[in-house]
């Protein structure tokens, strides 16, 4: 047997590297607009701790509690969106039943809007 310091390369190397390149090169674009997301993500919070420390927004916790008042169960998440000009808080929550509900609340007034699936 001879002895050969050399790895074998496989005739399809170049194919597999090429490929591969491909393939990163195709998945680039996606991660793109994620980071944009995280960056919006991170503008929209410190637009949220502006508008509570000024008073314009109610913190999360008391909307929470507004929330826990209305609607039995656990706050699985929530979040912070704009729409049509309005500051508003979403949260799901697992009832005790395994429903998800979703409430919309208004964050400078506390009022809920909308609650899905009760």
């Amino acid at each position: 047997m001879i002895f050969n310091p050399r790895p074998s390369i496989s005739r399809y190397a170049p194919l597999a590297q090429a490929l591969l390149l491909v393939g990163l090169l195709a998945a680039l674009p996606a991660a793109l607009p994620a980071q944009a997301d995280d960056e919006q993500q991170e503008s929209a919070h410190d637009q949220l701790r502006d508008g509570v420390a000024s008073g314009r927004i109610k913190s999360l916790a008391e909307i929470r509690r507004i929330v826990l008042s209305r609607v039995d169960g656990d706050i699985v998440s929530a979040r912070v969106e704009q729409e049509h000009g309005l500051d508003l808080y979403e949260f799901r929550v697992l009832r005790g039943d395994g429903r998800l509900v979703e409430v919309e609340v208004d964050a400078r007034s506390g009022k809920i809007r909308e609650i899905e699936n009760d």
